[in-house]
């Protein structure tokens, strides 16, 4: 079984109004998902001053999900004031965040060069590293979310295999980016379009799958839950049809529950 590493966020969404919170980032809903399909996942990320750090480490315990510590701060953790719109997640407020601190060692370099597959995400901030730290073989699958076109994309798209964003339609626009965006060295672009489904473009091709018709809970943990289960086809050996069906299919329960992973 292919090896995966997660790096690097983590925090906590709070909803006062409902009285309820979760452990989450983007890191933190691919492992959990990602182990939970059965696949060899390890978390990497930076641990805060605060209950919640402690939660974290228990948590990844009780899944079976080994946790690298990049290191302790005297930070609190991330926490994001949530609300829920007609089951659309809304981002009030965000606050405290350990993660601004992040820093890999030159030992942390050569321990995510013996993974498999390396799942990474805005707060890693692996462009500082990536040309060095990339290894022949090893997958790199990237979240870009929506940040489409900021200048610093460029400096990580011809290091990666899978470059995941989020849109809201199937359009001209999405298409023409997806195809510019595949010409700057990416293996293969996929955009989560939500309820229009998800797109997928290897240079040759665009595929297209549509979203299932159900009821939704809480939209939080769609896009993460989707690539979590569409790199672990990558890691059986499935072609882009078979990962995109199963980012479906897991995107669809997660989307169905509070929660952002199962």
């Amino acid at each position: 079984m292919k090896k995966a590493i997660a790096m690097a966020d983590n925090c906590i969404d709070v909803y006062y109004k409902l009285d309820r919170y979760y452990l989450t980032g983007n890191s933190i809903d691919f492992a959990f998902n990602y182990k939970d399909m059965g696949g060899d996942v390890t978390e990497m990320t930076i641990l805060g001053n605060d209950v919640f750090a402690m939660a974290l480490e228990e948590r990844l315990k009780e899944r079976d999900i080994p946790l690298r510590i990049l290191k302790h701060v005297d930070k609190p953790t991330g926490m994001a004031t949530m609300d829920i719109v007609d089951g659309d997640k809304k981002h009030l407020h965000f606050e405290g965040n350990a993660m601004e601190e992040i820093e890999l060692s030159p030992d942390d370099l050569e321990f995510v060069k013996q993974f498999d597959i390396v799942y990474s995400e805005r707060w890693a901030k692996v462009s500082r590293y990536i040309k060095e730290l990339k290894q022949p073989g090893q997958i790199w699958v990237y979240d870009f979310s929506k940040r489409l076109e900021l200048p610093g994309n460029d400096d990580l798209l011809p290091y990666l295999d899978y470059a995941f964003f989020s849109y809201d339609a199937d359009d001209d626009y999405i298409r023409q980016f997806m195809v510019k965006t595949k010409q700057k060295g990416t293996g293969c672009v996929i955009a989560m379009l939500g309820e229009h489904g998800s797109l997928a473009y290897d240079g040759n091709q665009f595929y297209k799958i549509e979203a299932f018709s159900v009821p939704v809970v809480n939209t939080v943990g769609a896009g993460d839950s989707y690539i979590a289960a569409f790199t672990y086809g990558l890691s059986l050996g499935e072609d882009i049809p078979a990962c995109m069906a199963r980012g479906r299919e897991r995107a669809t329960k997660v989307i169905q529950q509070f929660n952002p992973y199962l």
